[in-house]
């Protein structure tokens, strides 16, 4: 969503790029699966700290699952609403402002989708199964975070 919201994903399109959006595919699992060897992954967070860890929590695992490994750069487009003090402050954002907006974004069958607040559940529709905490990259100059003073996605 931040990625659109700049523009970024219009003005990709119209260059020189192959650029693949899984929610314009028709195909997700062969648009999730490209993603992994692709130069460059641009994502946003779901939260992150004021001394630069990341968090973000996914359903499917592909979107935490390529920012943990494959891509060769890793682009993040970070609104200033998403930092917060500490990491649990940046869980608290994810899984109470986040995820619910998403739920609900996806029209899932959530606790949260109806209340806007996490229940910590287990449905079956849940978006809350993996959650990735990146504190560092052992591969120099893979993970870039460019922070946006807006507010961005959610």
């Amino acid at each position: 969503m931040s990625a659109a919201q700049i523009g970024l994903d219009d003005a990709l399109q119209a260059g020189n790029y192959t650029f693949v959006d899984r929610d314009k595919t028709e195909d997700k699992r062969k648009a999730a699966l490209m993603a992994y060897d692709c130069d460059v992954f641009i994502a946003s967070a779901n939260a992150m700290t004021e001394d630069g860890v990341l968090v973000n929590i996914d359903g499917n695992a592909n979107r935490v699952s390529a920012i943990a490994f494959g891509p060769r750069k890793v682009i993040f487009i970070v609104g200033m609403n998403k930092v917060t003090k500490d990491v649990d402050a940046a869980m608290k954002r994810a899984r109470n402002e986040a995820a619910p907006i998403n739920a609900q974004r996806f029209g899932l069958d959530t606790p949260c989708a109806k209340t806007g607040s996490c229940m910590n559940c287990k449905s079956p529709d849940t978006i809350c199964c993996q959650f990735l905490i990146t504190r560092y990259s052992k591969h120099k100059d893979r993970i870039h975070v460019i922070l946006v003073d807006e507010q961005l996605g959610f």
